[in-house]
């Protein structure tokens, strides 16, 4: 009798902790669900605030060109519409991105899930943008360098490949080190507090 007893106490004592641990991890899992969308809701307005400068950048970029650049004639025109074509080309970029990582918040995905692909994502649209970055600023670099030397591009070589090579100089100098900056501070941190609380839901279960 006494060990029927002591078997049903045993019982009913692991049944207690296997419920309330159910209960801790699903606290747990709340918790870190409402963390996470805070995370994305703050890198939502990091997106929206980067699509609102190129946005308003694409006019002044047009005044620029055409008012600063009339000794390429009417080369001009055609080089403030390549321009315009990226800047639109890279909120295209912005906005395929946004819609990649937040389309999990409308799936039916465990939250497991949902912090892996976004995770995924985002690490994807950090190194695409820097990829992007670097092209952009070597074909500025090497544009501002043939329409410095238009009317006399044989002679001007010299000169040339040496702005090129200061180019490259300021590229590993500058542009390189702020642009990992720059991603950092405005998308590094929500991808750090992502990887963070997926690591705390992993160690849970």
């Amino acid at each position: 009798m006494d060990i029927d007893r002591l078997k049903g106490a045993w019982r009913s004592y692991t049944a207690g902790l296997k419920e309330r641990g159910a209960k801790g991890t699903g606290e747990l899992r709340d918790i870190l669900s409402s963390k996470s969308q805070h995370s994305l809701q703050r890198l939502r307005k990091n997106f929206l605030i980067e699509a609102g400068i190129n946005v308003a950048a694409i006019p002044v970029v047009l005044i620029i060109v055409l008012s600063q650049f009339g000794q390429v004639g009417d080369h001009r025109y055609y080089l403030s519409a390549f321009l315009a074509f990226l800047l639109v080309g890279f909120l295209l970029f912005l906005y395929r991105s946004y819609m990649k990582i937040f389309r999990y918040e409308q799936l039916e995905l465990s939250l497991e899930k949902k912090l892996w692909n976004q995770i995924i994502r985002l690490q994807s649209f950090m190194r695409n943008y820097a990829v992007i970055g670097y092209v952009l600023y070597f074909l500025a670099f090497v544009v501002s360098l043939l329409i410095s030397a238009y009317n006399n591009l044989l002679d001007e070589l010299p000169r040339l490949s040496i702005g090129l090579g200061i180019g490259i100089v300021v590229f590993f100098l500058l542009v390189r080190p702020l642009t990992r900056y720059y991603l950092n501070r405005l998308y590094g941190r929500h991808l750090d507090s992502l990887r963070k609380y997926l690591e705390e839901l992993n160690e849970s279960l």
